[in-house]
């Protein structure tokens, strides 16, 4: 059992990070609080602590437990400082939310059935979201053939509405490996509001499985991604019985459980050394603390040692699901994508030769991997 990430040295279990974890919850019992103001006193660098808030996003957190439970813990110009820089992050979020509920209004839910993610895409258009070719590269599709290829194969679009707020308009739930059930989850959703605009969501349920799947594909490294395991775990819907049920049917059930463990463990430093890369919830823990920094660059790498770049290992699925997994995923990755696109642009009659080029790849791949 293991995730593959030894080779990047220890996990950091400083004082710093001890912090971060501890507060990435909306609420703070009294034994919490007085555990966060023992660590906020032993926090030797203020500024690499508030620096690494801002790029894990968790200033928010930080601020508000800080300034309700621990105020009286540190000198008034570095509450000052939390305070500034926590309202500019809460005040981006804003501008986000009011995005998302407009984008919902004139374009979608937040759910949609596949075959209508190009009707969407040219709903949004029609309402001057620009789309951007590739992240990356940070240009603008501007060719009537550009964009037609982009709305009918681009697995995300990168969209801007005209205060460059941006979003992302994914055209499936998971990354490479069709793993939930879509229609069955269409037909759980349930109604929020996002500011006044109603939006259909994921069930409670499914939702929570969606999150353990998808933050631990990110090593949990983003503290408001940490926070969804506590959010969800003290909503009045959630039925664990329910989750992990569901989670048994569509075989990830183990990632789940470890997400439990993980949970749990968030505030208990003092087990820290006995779990870490030892058991699931230790796992997933050791992988957190190594991605807490922020380094973008240490997701991209370890991606290289997951499980069709969805999990850690396969420790985090049903055995019986291994080989479904892999065909499902080797045929989601024949389809025509934009990399091969920008590369080398062809017109809607030759796409075909993309499907092509990708079977010769991934048999390639496969005659590798066997090889070895």
């Amino acid at each position: 059992m293991s995730h593959g990430l030894s080779k990047y040295g220890a996990p950091r279990t400083d004082v710093t990070s001890q912090l971060f974890l501890l507060l990435a919850r909306d609420i703070l019992s009294d034994a919490q609080a007085d555990k966060a103001g023992k660590l906020v006193s032993e926090i030797s660098d203020w500024n690499e602590f508030l620096s690494l808030s801002k790029r894990n996003a968790g200033l928010p957190f930080v601020y508000k437990h800080i300034s309700h439970h621990l105020r009286d813990k540190l000198p008034a110009s570095e509450m000052s400082e939390i305070k500034s820089l926590a309202l500019r992050q809460m005040l981006a979020s804003m501008k986000l939310t009011t995005a998302l509920a407009a984008f919902h209004r004139d374009c979608l839910d937040v759910l949609v059935a596949e075959r209508d993610f190009t009707r969407v895409a040219k709903l949004a258009l029609s309402h001057n979201y620009r789309f951007l070719f590739q992240t990356e590269d940070g240009n603008f599709a501007t060719s009537d053939q550009d964009i037609d290829f982009i709305m009918r194969h681009a697995d995300c679009v990168s969209a801007f509405n005209a205060d460059g707020v941006h979003f992302e308009i994914h055209r499936h739930i998971e990354k490479t490996t069709p793993i939930f059930p879509v229609d069955i989850i269409l037909n759980a959703t349930e109604l929020v509001k996002v500011g006044k605009q109603g939006v259909k969501t994921m069930s409670i349920a499914w939702h929570f499985i969606y999150i353990t799947y998808h933050h631990s594909r990110h090593f949990w490294s983003r503290l408001h991604w940490v926070a969804d395991l506590h959010a969800l775990r003290q909503h009045e819907n959630f039925d664990i019985t329910q989750v992990r049920n569901l989670a048994r049917q569509i075989g990830i059930l183990p990632t789940v459980e470890a997400a439990l463990a993980f949970a749990e463990l968030t505030d208990k430093p003092e087990q820290w050394a006995d779990v870490l890369g030892k058991t699931p919830g230790g796992i997933f823990l050791d992988a957190c603390l190594r991605g807490l920094p922020g380094d973008h660059a240490f997701e991209l790498e370890s991606w290289d040692a997951m499980f069709l770049f969805d999990f850690g290992d396969e420790w985090q699925f049903d055995k019986k699901k291994k080989y479904s997994f892999w065909a499902q995923s080797a045929m989601r990755r024949i389809r025509p994508n934009e990399f091969q696109y920008k590369e080398k642009p062809r017109t809607k009659s030759l796409e075909w030769l993309y499907i092509v080029e990708n079977m010769a790849t991934l048999s390639g791949n496969l005659f590798k991997r066997f090889g070895t």
